[in-house]
C-alpha cells in the first residue's frame, strides 16, 4: 500500500514531495518571471528606438485625460509582478508569518525578494504611467528618466533571478539546491516575456506580422527557448547525479507520477510545439500559428514551475538515515537467521 502523498521511485524506497509550496506559488513565480522578462525585452526595444512601424495607434481620452496606448505592451510587465506577488502573501499568511518574514532580511530570502519586487514595481509602475499619460509636466523626452530606467531595469534583472533564488535557498531540497535554477527561470523569464510582447503588439496592431520590429523578436524569443532547453538539460542532469533525493526527483518528472507534467506541458507545450510552429508560420506567413506558439509556450512556462515545485524531495536528516540504516542491518540479521545453511554454504 502507498503512503498518501508519497510516489514509489525506487524499489523498497518511497519519494515523500514538500507539500508546503504549490500551485499558488506557481502561480507567484510564473507571473513575476514573465513580468520581468517583458519588461527587460521592453526596456531593451525602448533604447534601441526600434520602430513598430504600423498603423498609428489611436489615443483614448476620458475625462479630459488622453491614454496613449502605443507602448503599454512593452512596459506593462510590472503590472504582472504587481498581480504575481499577493499570490507570496497569500500561500505565507497575510498575518505574522508574512509580516516576520519580510522584516528578517538578513536571514530570509522571502525578506529580501521583497525588498527587490518592492523596488521593480514602485519604479516600473512609474515608467508604465508615464508611457500612459502623456502629461507636459511629466518631461517624459528628459534625459533623467534614464535613472529610474536603469534601475528598474536592474530589479527586472534581480525579480527574474530571484523567483529561482527563493527556490534555491530551500537546502533541504536537493532538486532546487543548484546555481542552475536561476538561470533557468530567468532564461524562462525571458523567453515568456518576450512572447508576451510579440503576442500583445500582434494582437493590438502595434507590429505587423511581416515587420522588421516582429522579425527581431521572435528571432531573440528563439535564441532563449534554445537557450532555456540547454539549461533545462543541464539542471536535470546534474540533479540527477547530485543525491538520491535528487535522483528520485528527475525520475518523478521524467518517469513518475508527473510525468504528464513534464512531457506534455514541459516538453511539448514549452519547447516542441512553440519552434515547429513557429517555424511554419514563418514559412507559410501564418500568423495564426504564431498566436497558437506563442499561447503554447506562455503555458508550457507555468508548467516548468509547477513541475520543478510538485518534485522537490527533501532530504533526509542524518538522524532518518541513520534509523533506515539499522532497520536495514535488523533486516539483514533477520535473513541471515532464518536461512543458517545459505550462510554456511556461502562461506564454504
Amino acid at each position: 500500500m502507498e503512503t498518501e502523498g508519497a510516489h514509489p521511485v525506487r524499489r523498497g524506497k518511497v519519494a515523500r514531495p514538500q507539500q508546503e509550496w504549490n500551485w499558488i506559488i506557481a502561480v507567484y513565480l510564473y507571473l513575476a518571471g514573465m513580468g520581468a522578462g517583458s519588461f527587460i525585452i521592453g526596456m531593451l526595444i525602448h533604447w534601441t528606438g526600434v520602430a513598430f512601424n504600423p498603423l498609428p495607434v489611436p489615443s483614448i481620452e476620458f475625462l479630459g485625460v488622453r491614454f496613449d496606448l502605443a507602448k503599454i505592451p512593452i512596459f506593462w510587465g510590472p503590472v504582472m509582478v504587481s498581480i504575481g506577488a499577493p499570490f507570496l502573501i497569500l500561500d505565507l499568511g497575510i498575518k505574522w508569518r508574512f509580516f516576520y518574514a519580510c522584516l528578517n532580511p538578513r536571514a530570509s530570502w522571502v525578506a529580501r525578494g521583497f525588498i527587490i519586487l518592492s523596488i521593480f514595481i514602485v519604479f516600473g509602475l512609474a515608467l508604465f504611467v508615464k508611457s500612459l499619460f502623456s502629461f507636459k509636466w511629466l518631461y517624459p523626452e528628459s534625459g533623467l528618466w534614464l535613472i529610474p530606467e536603469g534601475i528598474a531595469f536592474v530589479f527586472a534583472f534581480a525579480t527574474a533571478l530571484y523567483t529561482g533564488i527563493l527556490l534555491k535557498a530551500t537546502k533541504s531540497v536537493p532538486l532546487w539546491n543548484t546555481p542552475l535554477l536561476p538561470l533557468l527561470f530567468l532564461a524562462s523569464a525571458l523567453s515568456t516575456g518576450s512572447m508576451s510582447i510579440i503576442l500583445s503588439t500582434l494582437a493590438t496592431g502595434l507590429i505587423s506580422y511581416d515587420a522588421g520590429a516582429m522579425k527581431m523578436l521572435t528571432a531573440g524569443e528563439q535564441i532563449f527557448i534554445l537557450t532555456e532547453g540547454i539549461i533545462l538539460y543541464l539542471f536535470f542532469s546534474r540533479r540527477y547525479k547530485a543525491s538520491e533525493q535528487g535522483k528520485d526527483s528527475v525520475r518523478l518528472l521524467v518517469t513518475g507520477k508527473l510525468r504528464f507534467v513534464f512531457w506534455q506541458g514541459i516538453i511539448l507545450l514549452g519547447f516542441v510545439f512553440p519552434i515547429v510552429l513557429e517555424w511554419i508560420s514563418k514559412h507559410y506567413q501564418n500568423p495564426a500559428l504564431l498566436f497558437i506558439a506563442g499561447i503554447s509556450l506562455l503555458t508550457g512556462g507555468f508548467f516548468l514551475r509547477l513541475g520543478i515545485l510538485q518534485a522537490g524531495i527533501k532530504d533526509q536528516i542524518p538522524m532518518q538515515r541513520l534509523m533506515e540504516m539499522q532497520h536495514e542491518l535488523i533486516q539483514n540479521s533477520k535473513s541471515e537467521y532464518r536461512n543458517p545453511k545459505q550462510i554456511r554454504i556461502s562461506k564454504i
